[in-house]
């Protein structure tokens, strides 16, 4: 899967931290059909096993148990449970990053483009909230495991941070906000509503989660709402 190259470095510095977190680097791709579709079911069996049982109380044996398959198979292709955890963020993290892109929407307002980067963020995090769940029981059971969480946070700001440094060259948003920590506020405002919202509360997203969060954001950073998506 090929990213924008800024994503691209985002995903290279996330696989990094996962790697030096797991105690190994990842392993190569499988040579066929088969490897790969092995793979793909470890990867499904681990992430169901993992929802089910948690971080901490899930084991090698019910991951293999899950699969169906051997314990040489399993370690063939994964040489712990941090390696097959760290794959399996890997994976989920391409995908939220495909899922959140809104450079093609079609809208005639820079703020009908952050409203759909919003929807989409919500939509995605309700589709992945057992692992989303997962990843925070992670962060809190090894500190080493928290700045794999903040690899991924700094990766999201970025992506805004870029955004905002846009519009403020354009004219169109608070040129006093710092454009960093701005994107980090908004990721965190958004992360930990949805983490509460809809992981406690068991909400589904909605256009007012979405309207809210969208007048927090623009109002954040001063941006004037009448201006019109940048054609170049």
């Amino acid at each position: 899967m090929k990213f924008p190259a800024a994503v691209d470095a985002d995903v290279d510095n996330i696989v990094r931290a996962l790697s030096v977190w797991a105690g190994a680097p990842p392993q190569p791709a499988p040579k066929n059909k088969r490897g790969e579709r092995t793979r793909e079911q470890l990867l499904d069996a681990a992430t169901l096993a993992f929802v089910r049982n948690g971080y901490v109380d899930c084991a090698v044996e019910d991951i293999i148990q899950e699969a169906d398959i051997s314990r040489g198979t399993f370690y063939a292709h994964f040489k712990s449970k941090k390696a097959i955890f760290a794959a399996i963020i890997e994976r989920s993290i391409e995908s939220r990053l495909m899922s959140t892109d809104v450079r093609d929407v079609d809208v005639p307002l820079v703020r009908d483009r952050i409203e759909a980067s919003v929807r989409k963020f919500l939509d995605s995090y309700s589709r992945s909230l057992g692992l989303s769940t997962v990843l925070e029981q992670a962060a809190y059971h090894d500190p080493s495991f928290r700045q794999i969480r903040l690899t991924i946070r700094d990766s999201f700001g970025r992506r805004i941070a870029k955004g905002i440094r846009r519009q403020q060259a354009r004219g169109i948003a608070d040129p006093e906000v710092d454009p960093a920590e701005a994107g980090l506020a908004i990721v965190s405002m958004m992360t930990y509503y949805a983490s509460t919202e809809i992981g406690w509360r068991g909400r589904a997203p909605s256009e007012e989660m979405v309207e809210m969060l969208t007048r927090f954001w623009i109002r954040g950073i001063g941006l004037d709402e009448t201006a019109e998506v940048d054609a170049v």
